[in-house]
């Protein structure tokens, strides 16, 4: 992306129309590195810079991602087949990519409702774009970490109904809140919000049973976005991601890494599934 100094000295990036005032251009965004990763359009010099020395430190960091992206679109079909949950609530949603969440729901419902939240200001104007011949299905600007901010948005009021199932997203998210901020209690937070039946869709990096040189080669790879948006980047072990979970039934198979979560062909130790470097489960609220 060209670049002007405007009479400074300084370079500075230039802004596409697309992008609005708020946002911040010096820095990567998490948001839009991983759409980097997944091929999107939607990103900065600056963010496909990390991305490529993102995947100098962990070579199949784009493997990692669309693993991820299976998994949520393999958790939207649970909750909208076997489960026949018809609302949808994806936290953290990112860019517009194909197969998105209102996408998958209605193969199987074809009246489902998907509110869309982020705190990326590109990913919520790229979303309002996507969505704007959508009455059904909308984005709002919200924090993961300020639960009030999502759930009780006026647009999530509106949509939503919580005294009904609904199927909650956070795919590849929770990792970037850090121990200080009590991502337990969060997500807590959450559940009680939950009618009985709803269900939590929940993805997260980890090391945890990842031999070297990837697990070496993840570490470096998570200690690099120290230099981003968003620093607090944390690898979780299986404990404390079941603690993520408290409170929820899991759902068949429990955690696994995520390419082992209900896919469409089986997947044995030869395809090396803790590469994906990431536990995915989803919980269930009890009746």
């Amino acid at each position: 992306m060209p670049g002007n100094s405007g009479g400074s000295g300084v370079v500075r990036p230039s802004r596409a129309s697309w992008v609005p005032p708020a946002v911040d251009m010096s820095l990567p965004s998490a948001a839009r590195v991983y759409d980097a990763y997944l091929g999107g359009a939607h990103n900065f010099e600056v963010d496909r810079r990390f991305a490529a020395r993102a995947e100098e430190l962990l070579p199949h960091v784009k493997d990692v991602a669309r693993r991820n992206r299976t998994f949520l679109r393999q958790a939207v079909r649970y909750a909208a087949e076997t489960a026949g949950i018809t609302q949808f609530l994806d936290i953290g949603c990112g860019l517009p990519v194909t197969g998105a969440v209102h996408e998958v729901a209605r193969e199987f419902q074809p009246d489902a409702r998907v509110l869309y939240a982020d705190n990326e200001p590109v990913a919520v104007t790229q979303g309002e774009m996507m969505l704007r011949d959508e009455d059904r299905a909308t984005i709002i600007h919200g924090d993961l970490r300020f639960p009030e901010s999502v759930l009780h948005a006026a647009a999530t009021r509106e949509l939503l109904d919580f005294d009904r199932p609904v199927c909650v997203l956070m795919v590849a998210l929770v990792h970037f809140v850090p121990d200080a901020e009590n991502p337990v209690a969060l997500l807590a937070r959450y559940r009680d919000a939950l009618a009985p039946g709803s269900l939590l869709a929940l993805s997260h990096a980890t090391v945890d049973g990842v031999p070297e040189p990837v697990r070496g080669q993840t570490m470096d790879f998570i200690n690099s976005y120290a230099h981003t948006q968003n620093p607090g980047f944390v690898a979780r072990t299986r404990a404390e991601f079941l603690a993520l979970l408290d409170g929820f039934d899991l759902v068949d198979p429990g955690v696994t890494y995520t390419p082992q979560w209900r896919p469409d062909r089986p997947v044995t130790t030869e395809d090396h599934p803790e590469r994906a470097v990431c536990f995915a489960a989803v919980g269930r609220v009890p009746d």
